[in-house]
C-alpha cells in the first residue's frame, strides 16, 4: 500500500497583501450589516482565512476598523485631489467645473463600496467616520472656493456672488449627486450629471 501523498502547503501570503484582503472583507461586511457586523470571526469567514491568520494581520477588531477607516479616508482624499483639474491661464472655468464633477462621480461609480460608508454612513458609525467625512468636505470646499475665485475673470456673474455660499451650495449638490449615483446607479450616472452641469453653465451669462 503506497503511503499517502503529502499535501502541498500553499505559500504564505505576504502580510501586506493579507492585510488588504482582510480590509476588503471588512468593508464588504460593513456595507452589508453596519459596523456591528465586522467581527474577527465574520472577517475570517468572509475572506476564507483561518482566524489566526486574520489575527496575524490585525490583533483585534478595533485596530482593524481603525486601519480600514484610515485607508478609506486616504483614498477619498486622493480622489478629491486628482478630481479637480489644474486651473491655469489656458484653462476654462466651465471645462474645469464639469471635469471635476465628472471625475468625482466616476470615482463613486467605479468604487461604490468605498464611498458608501462615507456618504451614507450606517447608524452605528463611529465618530471618526463623521470626522473623516468632514475633513473631506473641508478639503473639497477649499478646492471649490479657489476655483470660483479664479473663475471670476471668465464668469462676470461670479463677481457679485457670495463665493463662500456658492462653494457650499456646489458641494451640497455634489454630495447629493454622489448619493444618487450610489442609490440609483442605473438612473443617475456620472455622464448624466456632466451633461446637466454643462447645460446649466450654458444658460449663464456669456463669458467676458
Amino acid at each position: 500500500m503506497k503511503p499517502a501523498a503529502k499535501r502541498t502547503r500553499q505559500p504564505r501570503m505576504l502580510l501586506e497583501v493579507r492585510r488588504e484582503q482582510v480590509l476588503d472583507g471588512a468593508l464588504r461586511l460593513l456595507n452589508r450589516g453596519g459596523y456591528a457586523a465586522v467581527t474577527m470571526e465574520a472577517v475570517s469567514r468572509e475572506v476564507e482565512l483561518a482566524k489566526p491568520r486574520v489575527y496575524a494581520a490585525y490583533p483585534g477588531v478595533e485596530p482593524l476598523l481603525l486601519a480600514l477607516l484610515e485607508r478609506e479616508r486616504d483614498r477619498a482624499l486622493a480622489t478629491l485631489t486628482v478630481a479637480m483639474p489644474t486651473f491655469d491661464a489656458g484653462a476654462k472655468f466651465d471645462d474645469i467645473l464639469v471635469a471635476a464633477a465628472t471625475n468625482l462621480l466616476q470615482a463613486v461609480e467605479a468604487n461604490p463600496d468605498s464611498w458608501r460608508p462615507l456618504l451614507i454612513p450606517p447608524n452605528d458609525a463611529p465618530q471618526q467616520v463623521r470626522d473623516n467625512f468632514e475633513a473631506g468636505r473641508q478639503f473639497a470646499l477649499a478646492q471649490l472656493r479657489a476655483l470660483l475665485e479664479w473663475g471670476r475673470d471668465q464668469r462676470p456673474g461670479l463677481a457679485d456672488i457670495d463665493l463662500d455660499l456658492m462653494a457650499i451650495s456646489l458641494l451640497a449638490v455634489g454630495e447629493q449627486g454622489a448619493r444618487m449615483v450610489l442609490n440609483q446607479p442605473e438612473e443617475f450616472t456620472a455622464q448624466r450629471f456632466a451633461n446637466f452641469t454643462r447645460s446649466l453653465l450654458d444658460q449663464l451669462p456669456p463669458h467676458t
